[in-house]
């Protein structure tokens, strides 16, 4: 792979989802149409690995290939027997106090990168993923009914100290949108390091 693919690569790992050929072409300042053309070079390099590209017209993404499927399903069905980690309880209680809220929103206020940790909350049916009608890009996070239901409430509101909590969250969220506006960043992930 030549440099820029590796970039590629890289800021496809990083995201760890589909992303816009634009939103690359905008990231690394390379016309859109190389963009694509590199990513098609970049697909026999996949070729009988552990990783593939899946592309569409729009987006790309850096996936696990098919073959192994089986295993990863194993890892996951013993993950989601194991009790969540302080870090996803954690997760848990921002996207629940919160509502609907975004993964740079849930960084901002852990000050890690969460993708990880929503992607177990996700598989464990705990929360549900929604298109964010303002900005595609970014989707929103939600607590699913299923965890109202094993939580014993019947909205948000009924959790604990649910107004002081909320409170304390729309003051980091304010601190988030301030800090965006100020960068004047058209991007608004952050780039906080890992869980």
């Amino acid at each position: 792979m030549n440099q820029l693919q590796q970039i590629i690569e890289s800021l496809l790992f990083y995201k760890n989802e589909p992303v816009s050929f634009s939103w690359l072409a905008s990231r690394t300042k390379i016309p859109e149409k190389q963009i694509r053309s590199e990513v098609e070079g970049m697909l026999p390099f996949y070729e009988n690995r552990g990783l593939t590209l899946l592309y569409s017209s729009d987006e790309v993404s850096l996936v696990s290939s098919e073959i192994g499927s089986s295993f990863i399903s194993e890892l996951i069905k013993s993950s989601e027997e194991k009790e969540l980690s302080k870090q996803a309880l954690e997760t848990l209680a921002i996207v629940a106090y919160k509502g609907k809220i975004t993964k740079s929103e849930i960084d901002y206020i852990r000050g890690v990168n969460s993708i990880f940790i929503l992607r177990n909350l996700l598989m464990r049916g705990l929360i549900i993923k929604q298109v964010n009608q303002q900005d595609k890009r970014s989707p929103l996070y939600s607590i699913s009914h299923d965890l109202l239901s094993y939580l014993g409430v019947t909205n948000v509101q009924q959790l604990a100290g649910y107004d002081s909590v909320v409170s304390k969250l729309d003051k980091l969220e304010q601190e988030y949108y301030e800090e965006q506006q100020g960068e004047g960043s058209e991007d608004s992930s952050l780039n906080p390091s890992n869980e």
